[in-house]
């Protein structure tokens, strides 16, 4: 069976390799998976969060272990590590270790007045086997962020990782070693040949991150099963700054939201529109700041002790894109007025300027450490450069006049808007996350987050009598013309009108309990 190989990318060395599972194992793993999700389903929310709990205890105590090994497969800095896939992972726990008992609790709604004297309820239960294929950006935290909602929604869960940032032994070390419930939590590895075989095997829901094409082929082999899918796909995410910002602030804002992670976010900024007045200071303060930033050696080892900034570029297939893309630009008439040579996998902060939708750079994910800038005049048209592309994951905007800057988020067509922040949105555990258009559908986190990851089924509770509905067999004429007359009083105003659907509902059931079969 071929071998996949796990590459450092600051030297191409292969860490170890990963083997496809066969058909058999796969069928194992499922077997695991159903008699966990048995034992899952009979547990209460708050065991399950306690269960949760064991593995953010020893996340915590074991995290520099855990942040080598995400640097070591991705490149990435240690504070991007640390922050990014360790903090906002335990802090996504924290709001549900808060919150999942009462979002999950059975919830008493509206019962129309036809049906008197019922009780409708909502029951929120497990849907059984979650598959959750995650991507090579953010190996961990985009892993565990759909695990804890599926955890604490009450199913089981088979992980498949990416194959280029498996982190192979790191979840074993956490799953073994935490005393989490045994096998509520499996991992599988491979490539696309093994997570098709996982597919095939029929779980009851998919959550995927990655790529739009392999979205889309992940969707098509779903559609065969009729399994639904949660799709995080790219983006190409805006940022609009209007002409009262503060510079310096703004700047910054635009450093981290496009440089962190060596942009290689879904979430990354990576289109800045800035108001004319404003233009020309904003692109040489942008400049200037981001020729100050730190930024992470190809090859070697770095002395990372937190004082990188920006960390090198993991997957090689990106590099080559990244670099196609500006090369492009720099044939069509765009100006890479910072950076732009790579050096391996290192890309340096790079900013373009000049770019307009005619380039790939200004259009399609780049997805590395590139920003471009272009200038607008008005409200309108910002947003309708924001909004004039596939994607519609995230955005930002920029102002003092908030007024304004909610105007603006509600016309962005997008899932996720920041105000006068980058990637803000992602930073609580409390609001749902996902995109519109090319860059998918669904959502996870929050309240929502937690809904999709349930059998959202609805319950209306009779009382056992004697006696017939009104709306059943026979019917009749008479029937017939006081139901007319009840929906013209229903529907009508007035409170007049209420009583005398009331009074001619109290006929039609005298009505029907004489006529009834």
């Amino acid at each position: 069976m071929e071998e996949v190989p796990v590459r450092n990318p600051r030297n191409g060395n292969v860490l170890y390799t990963l083997k496809e599972y066969s058909d058999e194992e796969v069928a194992a793993i499922y077997g695991n998976a159903r008699a966990a999700f048995d034992t899952l389903k009979s547990m209460s929310v708050r065991q399950r969060l306690d269960e949760i709990r064991k593995l953010r205890d020893y996340i915590v105590a074991n995290k520099e272990r855990i942040v080598a090994r995400i640097c070591e497969e991705t490149g990435k800095c240690k504070t991007d590590a640390l922050l990014l896939e360790i903090y906002a992972l335990l802090d996504l726990i924290a709001y549900y270790d808060k919150t999942a008992e009462k979002t999950l609790a059975d919830q008493a709604v509206y019962t129309p007045i036809y049906l008197l004297g019922r009780k409708s309820k909502i029951y929120f239960e497990p849907m059984g086997i979650v598959l959750i294929i995650s991507p090579w950006n953010y190996p961990f935290l985009l892993s565990f962020h759909p695990i804890i909602c599926a955890l604490v929604a009450g199913n089981s869960v088979i992980l498949k990782p990416s194959s280029y940032t498996p982190l192979k032994g790191v979840y074993e070390d956490i799953l073994d070693n935490s005393g989490f419930l045994k096998n509520a939590l499996q991992v599988v590895y491979g490539s696309r040949v093994t997570g098709n075989k996982l597919i095939d095997a029929k779980p009851r829901k998919i959550c995927f991150t990655g790529s739009v094409g392999a979205g889309k082929k992940v969707m098509a082999q779903a559609a065969n099963h009729l399994i639904p899918v949660e799709l995080e796909l790219g983006g190409k995410d805006p940022m609009i700054v209007f002409d009262d910002v503060d510079i310096d602030r703004t700047v910054n804002g635009a450093l981290w939201g496009g440089y962190v992670n060596a942009g290689q976010t879904c979430t990354s900024i990576e289109r800045i529109f800035v108001q004319e007045r404003i233009y020309d200071r904003f692109v040489a303060t942008l400049k200037d700041k981001a020729s100050k930033l730190r930024v992470s050696k190809s090859a070697g080892t770095d002395a990372d002790n937190g004082n990188i900034d920006v960390g090198i570029m993991t997957a090689s297939f990106q590099v080559d894109t990244v670099e196609q893309q500006l090369a492009e630009a720099r044939e069509k008439g765009a100006t890479i007025a910072l950076g732009g040579t790579r050096d391996g996998h290192m890309v340096p902060p790079t900013i373009v300027t000049d770019a307009d939708n005619s380039m790939q750079v200004h259009v399609e994910e780049t997805f590395g450490p590139v920003l471009s800038v272009a200038k607008f005049k008005t409200e309108e048209e910002a947003i309708r450069l924001a909004n004039d592309s596939p994607y519609g994951l995230s955005a930002s905007v920029w102002s003092a006049d908030l007024e304004r800057a909610d105007r603006v988020a509600r016309a962005l067509d997008t899932g996720n808007v920041s105000i006068n922040n980058a990637l803000a949105t992602q930073g609580n555990g409390a609001l749902p996350f996902g995109g519109v258009k090319d860059s998918g559908f669904g959502r996870y986190k929050g309240q929502l987050g937690l809904y999709s990851f349930c059998n959202i089924k609805s319950i209306l509770v009779d009382k056992q009598s004697n006696k017939s509905e009104p709306h059943w067999y026979p019917y009749s004429p008479e029937k017939y013309a006081l139901f007319t007359k009840i929906i013209d009083a229903l529907f009508s105003e007035g409170i007049a009108n209420f009583f005398k659907a009331a009074w001619l509902g109290l006929k039609l059931d005298r009505l029907t309990q004489k006529t009834k079969l």
